[in-house]
């Protein structure tokens, strides 16, 4: 088995970098210690569940234990192995196929509402996926207001970019006089290095509009950008990235996440990734009274499903409104209502005391 997961992780030429490096990290750390021994033509179902039954006890880093979603990738991983030794016909079936998994659902994004900061200040208690608020969102941009990198949060919070995305961005994407930002591209890390990819899917490659002040925002952006290039004593160069490392090289997706999360505790505010970013603008456009299907092309979502399950995040402000919005379609005419329900009762008494006649003839009818 372990020769025939490094094959067949070896053969997969057309995967991207972070997919092989989750393949690779599946395959070495849980894969290889509990079935690397196994002769893959003696793999069955029940050696597999075995299997899975000790990696579901792993914990992680942290000392926690492995999620089942995590398990359910993990599977994932060895399924595809199996069902390329299918297709070369060195295996009947797939033993890895009707295991017994618990299921692994996706973290859905939590508002940090005062009470979760209350939970969280007093004992650490943090959702695995958590969202600001737009009050916390306001404080967090008013905070970074003078990093060389504001506008970069700016505009992720604003229009929910992917991490490899906002960093991949060139200024040939940005059109500063429509105001639209085209995502034609991802900077990914690989073996130390950045690779330039087209986006994740055809779903990916999109225009995103921008409103009046992030264009501003941009465009301050840009003459800083020229006058640090001008103090280096280069040229700028309009194709270049958007957002640069201080020196001007290209921004490592890694590094930005260690300075999002440096900025966020120095800010003060309950903790979030930079991905949830991504889910604080969609909840918030969501606020706002943006129709979903709009939502979803922003974000770069293929299917709307994933954006109204993963992303609709409920704010407190909104599920109150909601609230009170179904509360006055219903009750806003709820005396003329009472009076016609009194009405409808009155003719039922006048009705029950006349006798039906029986089948009326046409000729009756028309008389």
């Amino acid at each position: 088995m372990t020769e025939w997961l490094q094959h067949w992780l070896d053969t997969r030429t057309r995967l991207r970098p972070r997919t092989r490096n989750g393949y690779a990290e599946h395959i070495d750390r849980y894969l290889t210690p509990h079935l690397g021994g196994a002769l893959l033509s003696e793999l069955t179902p029940g050696l597999v569940q075995q299997a899975f039954d000790a990696i579901s006890y792993h914990t992680t880093p942290t000392g926690d234990r492995l999620s089942p979603a995590t398990v359910q990738r993990v599977r994932a991983t060895l399924r595809a192995a199996l069902n390329t030794a299918v297709r070369e016909r060195l295996l009947p079936s797939n033993p890895a196929r009707g295991l017994r998994l618990e299921p692994g659902t996706g973290a859905r994004p939590v508002v940090w509402t005062d009470q979760a900061v209350a939970e969280w200040r007093h004992g650490g208690v943090r959702p695995a996926v958590a969202v600001w608020t737009k009050e916390q969102t306001r404080q967090f941009l008013d905070f970074a207001s003078d990093h060389r990198l504001y506008a970069l949060f700016h505009l992720v919070a604003l229009t929910g970019l992917r991490r490899g995305e906002v960093v991949g961005l060139r200024w040939e994407d940005v059109d500063l006089v429509k105001g639209t930002v085209r995502v034609a591209r991802q900077l990914q890390s690989n073996r130390g290095g950045l690779v330039e990819l087209a986006p994740k899917s055809a779903a990916s490659r999109r225009m995103v509009a921008l409103d009046h002040t992030t264009t501003g925002v941009l465009r301050r952006h840009q003459w800083r950008q020229q006058q640090e290039a001008q103090a280096r004593g280069q040229e700028w160069d309009p194709r270049e990235f958007v957002f640069t490392g201080a020196r001007g090289g290209p921004l490592a997706p890694e590094r930005l996440s260690r300075l999002f999360r440096k900025l966020n505790d120095e800010s003060g505010l309950p903790p979030v990734r930079l991905h949830d970013l991504r889910h604080g603008a969609a909840t918030l456009a969501l606020a706002a009274g943006v129709e979903l299907k709009v939502v979803q092309a922003m974000l770069g979502h293929a299917s709307i499903v994933l954006t109204a399950d993963t992303y609709a995040s409920v704010l407190p402000e909104v599920a109150r409104e909601a609230t009170e919005r179904t509360a006055w379609l219903v009750l806003r005419d709820s005396g003329r209502v009472r009076r016609c329900a009194r009405a409808r009762r009155g003719r039922r008494v006048l009705d029950s005391a006349w006798t039906h006649p029986g089948p009326i003839s046409t000729n009756s009818r028309l008389s």
